[in-house]
């Protein structure tokens, strides 16, 4: 095993939260699999997500200044996969309505936040976003999904 798998093994150790960043494109819902989604400031409201500086979707998400978090729900699994494939959300079985700023939220999700971008920072072959929340809310009381060894899971 090499080193570098060992690492990411190590790091699947660690149970993490699955969210779909979404972002408008000229009225289509373009979407981004995460599990980097983490609180920075409860005043003011900011948050951030890690982008891999060699994705296919680099320019087009962190370019993006308005966005939104949509934490998934436990039974989202497959959508998850599916936009982890690709960035149309329709066509990955994602249904969504617009957001006060024009970001897609992900109909189904347990929480959506609406950011707009504030600081984009290095990170290694990363970069990290941070996004002021103008906006949030819990449409569905369910458990979230999970990421834990390389497979999903509920939270709770």
């Amino acid at each position: 095993m090499t080193q570098d798998r060992a690492y990411r093994d190590a790091l699947g150790c660690f149970p993490t939260g699955v969210a779909l960043v979404t972002r408008a494109d000229n009225g289509e819902a373009r979407a981004m699999t995460i599990n980097s989604f983490a609180s920075v400031s409860l005043s003011p409201r900011l948050v951030l997500w890690s982008l891999a500086r060699d994705s296919e979707r680099f320019d087009a998400f962190a370019g993006a200044e308005h966005y939104a978090i949509n934490v998934l729900a436990a039974d989202q699994g497959p959508l998850s996969s599916a936009c982890a494939m690709t960035d149309d959300l329709v066509s990955a079985g994602g249904r969504w309505t617009p957001g006060a700023n024009g970001a897609p939220l992900v109909e189904g999700a347990v929480a959506r936040f609406e950011c707009t971008r504030v600081a984009v920072h290095p990170g290694g072959d990363h970069v990290i976003i941070v996004g002021e929340v103008t906006g949030f809310d819990m449409p569905r009381q369910t458990p979230a999904l999970v990421f834990h060894k390389s497979s999903y899971g509920q939270a709770g």
